[in-house]
């Protein structure tokens, strides 16, 4: 009787973990590979199917996509400086939409399907700016400081971004940085967060709240946080520590989960008496997470994604599928402490 018991124990407890693996659910992601490999890649949440989007060597970042799935906007500087490009899934064709011999990073597509907002050092300082996708219509939406990686609310009235005030760039003054927000015309803003050291930020699907990355590397490591709409009941879903950092956060379609990059560094110890001698040396590899935005979880590692990965983007429902004949890899799940 005791082993008929410990059988169903072990097997109850098998349940429970491969029912926590497949609770993520069939959504894919989309990411921009690291330096060496200069293509676009898809895998499945649930960490499987990994394969090439894009296999024509031109550099990608940044990806973001358009709300039917069969677009998706990028920035390359394979022509010189960053300029933002659009390409067509089904046929593979490429189109630039800014032209400019200062850098436009971070395209963001808004779910309304009809601009582009990016960030841009065209004045000196780095603004954001909005396009439409036809790529008439070019308009300022910042006023001042440096302002970064925007990011668009569910019904398109509104932008998240990171904003950096008082600061001198050439200097090498950081000044105060804040997670803020602005309608879709700039005309209004408005302060979310007190002064933060941030990477990226992202809406949830009901506009409720935004999930961004904040922290000093050094000391407790960057993290994801999320925050209300409000500036209210901020709270931590990952604690990485210190010198590793979680960033670019992507908040999932359903709203059930949160995909960001991790990475950790070098860690040295100094010893004044013999020398400096390394005791923990991290690789340094960089992999795509996924966590529960209640943080109720650890997060989930996808190991396919390792040395390969940047800022992960979930792709839309309606992502027109890519060729069958494309390689897929092996992947598996991983687990990684909040």
């Amino acid at each position: 009787m005791k082993h008929v018991l410990r059988y169903v124990v072990l097997w109850s407890m098998l349940i429970l973990l491969v029912g926590n693996v497949q609770a993520v659910g069939t959504g894919t992601l989309s990411f921009s590979a690291n330096p060496r490999s200069p293509d676009l890649y898809l895998i499945d949440s649930t960490g499987k199917n990994l394969r090439k989007l894009t296999t024509d060597h031109i550099n990608k970042r940044s990806p973001t996509w358009s709300p039917d799935g069969r677009f998706f906007a990028y920035q390359s500087n394979d022509d010189g400086d960053p300029d933002i490009y659009v390409m067509d899934v089904r046929n593979k064709t490429s189109r630039q939409l800014t032209n400019h011999p200062e850098r436009d990073l971070s395209p963001a597509w808004s779910p309304n399907g009809k601009w582009i907002a990016f960030e841009s050092d065209r004045t000196g300082d780095l603004h954001i700016y909005r396009i439409d996708v036809d790529g008439s219509n070019l308009m300022r939406l910042t006023k001042r400081g440096d302002n970064q990686s925007p990011a668009w609310s569910p019904d398109s009235q509104w932008l998240a971004y990171n904003s950096y005030q008082e600061g001198n760039r050439d200097a090498g003054i950081r000044g105060r940085q804040f997670l803020s927000v602005m309608t879709a015309d700039g005309k209004r803003t408005r302060q979310l967060t007190e002064d933060l050291n941030m990477s990226g930020c992202t809406w949830a699907p009901d506009g409720k709240q935004i999930a961004f990355a904040a922290g000093n590397i050094g000391k407790d490591g960057m993290n994801i946080s999320v925050i209300d709409v409000n500036g209210h009941n901020r709270r931590a879903l990952t604690e990485v520590g210190p010198n590793a950092w979680a960033r670019s956060p992507s908040w999932s379609p359903d709203g059930k989960w949160i995909a960001y990059f991790f990475k950790s560094l070098p860690v040295l110890d100094v010893d004044l008496g013999h020398g400096i001698r390394a005791i923990d040396f991290w690789s340094g590899d960089s992999v795509i997470c996924i966590i529960s935005p209640e943080g109720n979880n650890d997060a989930q590692q996808l190991k396919a994604t390792r040395r390969l990965s940047s800022n992960p983007v979930w792709v839309p429902d309606g992502f027109f599928p890519v060729s069958p004949q494309l390689q897929l890899l092996p992947t598996q799940w991983g687990h990684l402490k909040k």
